[in-house]
């Protein structure tokens, strides 16, 4: 009997608004790439109300800071729909590679994830910024 090889993936936690929405954006799209590997996290995706969401899940249109393997420095990005997306201002669609590893994942935890020349490599969130104590400031 052989072991499987492939990384045991994190869970990933979704609001089921968020669900909706990524579902009806990569509804009909082929299965390939990053759109395919968005469709694989959204089946496997667990499904919360707004309330019973986990502290530190990666939601759409949150700002958070993240670290891959490649870089120690975290980087500042918003997760956004693909007709939202402004690299120049930190808004990375849910549709790059980036933005599909992120997306549902909790603060702390860290995915394996194939970058855009093949290469796997690690996505960690470090911080989701809070929405209501940056409103206050």
């Amino acid at each position: 009997m052989s072991k499987s090889t492939l990384p045991v993936r994190p869970d990933i936690f979704l609001s089921a608004e968020d669900h909706e929405t990524l579902s009806r954006l990569v509804g009909d799209m082929p299965g390939e790439g990053v759109t395919g590997m968005l469709q694989d996290e959204l089946e496997r995706a667990i499904i919360c109300e707004p309330g019973d969401l986990p502290k530190g899940a990666v939601p759409l249109h949150r700002w958070l800071h993240y670290v891959d393997g490649r870089s120690t420095e975290p980087r500042r990005i918003q997760i956004v729909l693909p007709n939202e997306a402004d690299i120049d201002a930190g808004k990375v669609s849910v549709l790059s590679h980036v933005g599909a590893g992120l997306i549902g994942l909790v603060e702390g935890y860290t995915i394996s994830w194939s970058d855009p020349s093949g290469a796997e490599r690690s996505l960690t969130p470090v911080m989701i910024e809070d929405a209501e104590i940056l409103a206050d400031l």
